[in-house]
């Protein structure tokens, strides 16, 4: 075994050489007492696998916390947080969309059809696209 064999290996099945098959198993084991850099490999490998085993640790419950968890889903409070559809819902919704039609109306009317890009630059930017010489002093 080689040691990219071996690392492609250790990814595969973890640092636990017991759970590899037993011919891979005994090169492996051989590798790591000849070649120090399999050596770290494995530490490495190891720790890694400690690491992850210490995350997926399951927390010990008890059955009255498992008990207040399922009454907290249960309570009815929490389920009807959502948005119900009202008249006033409805009536506030319409009112929002009639002022933000209008307002799009205004705003296309305002533009001259002539006058391109430069002219809406002005209108939402402020400039309004004429100089002061033509339009003498600006007080």
């Amino acid at each position: 075994m080689n040691l990219e064999r071996f690392e492609e290996t250790l990814s595969r099945l973890g640092a636990n050489l017991t759970q590899w098959p037993t011919a891979e198993r005994a090169e492996a084991e051989a590798l790591i007492a000849a070649d120090p850099s399999a050596a770290k490999l494995h530490d490495q490998a190891t720790r890694l696998d400690t690491l992850i085993g210490a995350a997926v640790t399951p927390v010990a419950m008890d059955s009255a916390a498992i008990g207040r968890i399922m009454a907290g889903i249960d309570h009815r409070r929490h389920h009807d947080l959502t948005l119900q559809p009202t008249r006033r819902l409805f009536a506030w919704a319409s009112a929002a969309m009639v002022v933000f039609l209008v307002a799009g109306f205004a705003a296309g009317a305002a533009i001259p059809v002539n006058q391109g890009e430069d002219t809406l630059a002005g209108l939402m930017f402020g400039s309004s696209g004429t100089s002061t010489s033509d339009t003498g002093s600006v007080l």
